[in-house]
């Protein structure tokens, strides 16, 4: 990664002195590397695609991964991003693109991208203010939306404690959910497990697991989005949250119609070691 943005400062010298000298391969280089799309098609192959996996499945021949290895090289990504360029943009038009990724007008917005996006976000804090005041609002009125996670009932079953993929992902009645023989993440990835409130002083849980936990946790909601996960603690369906996004940090909270006493009981089964 070093050198190939090495690479891309040189190239921004090289344009300063003489544009027309640069292959068409360098140019496109620059601009790949310059707008960050070759940081961000690495990461999410590498890094969020497959380094969980290989938690995932740690039993796979190591030639497997060799073979996937040796074609995930920095070089052979930027060749295949490159190739894609060549086939949507003309040299005229590659030409323009890179004009402008080594623009002193670009260069500053990379440079101030985090401060404006600060200052765009700033304009609209009143709506998060105006909802953060309506929940209050309808929380105080004791009036809530059946969908609120917050109503969920735990359900008994006879599976083992853990994370479980559901496989009729269609029903929302937790009763009627069959969940996957074996757990996708058991409880001893969980590296620790607490008491605490919300913004609205109702009982959570936060949950916290270990690097081999986060990687399948990761992995498991990646595969998931828009279906729910069920979380099972002594024998009870605790949680059934439906995934909205991957979470790669293994950082989970679980909330519930839960007493003090359950709350506690939950905990105590999850950092249990």
């Amino acid at each position: 990664m070093k050198n190939l943005f090495c690479l891309f400062n040189l190239l921004v010298f090289v344009f300063g002195f003489s544009q027309n000298q640069l292959s068409q391969n360098q140019k496109i280089d620059s601009i790949v590397i310059g707008n960050q799309t070759f940081e961000a098609y690495k990461a999410n192959i590498v890094e969020y695609g497959i380094k969980p996996m290989k938690v995932a499945y740690p039993n796979a021949p190591k030639e497997f991964w060799d073979e996937i290895d040796s074609k995930l090289t920095d070089e052979e990504i930027l060749a295949q991003i490159r190739a894609v360029y060549k086939e949507f943009f003309t040299d005229n038009e590659i030409n323009e693109l890179y004009k402008f990724i080594t623009s002193p007008s670009y260069k500053k917005y990379t440079s101030d991208y985090g401060n404006i996006q600060g200052k765009i976000q700033e304009k609209f804090f009143w709506i998060g203010e105006k909802l953060s005041k309506l929940e209050t609002e309808i929380s105080n009125n004791e009036v809530s939306s059946k969908f609120d996670s917050n109503d969920f009932v735990p359900v008994k079953t006879n599976l083992q404690d853990g994370f479980y993929e559901v496989l009729n992902d269609e029903t929302k009645d937790v009763i009627k959910m069959k969940l996957s023989t074996k757990p996708s993440i058991v409880l001893k990835n969980v590296s620790n497990a607490k008491e605490n409130l919300d913004e609205l002083k109702r009982l959570i849980i936060n949950i916290e697991l270990d690097e081999e936990g986060a990687a399948l946790f990761h992995l498991l909601s990646f595969k998931n989005i828009g279906k729910p996960i069920a979380i099972v603690v002594n024998k009870k369906i605790i949680s059934a949250p439906v995934v909205m996004e991957a979470i790669p940090n293994g950082k989970i909270q679980i909330s519930g119609k839960f007493s003090k006493e359950e709350v506690k009981k939950i905990t105590d089964k999850l950092n249990l070691k």
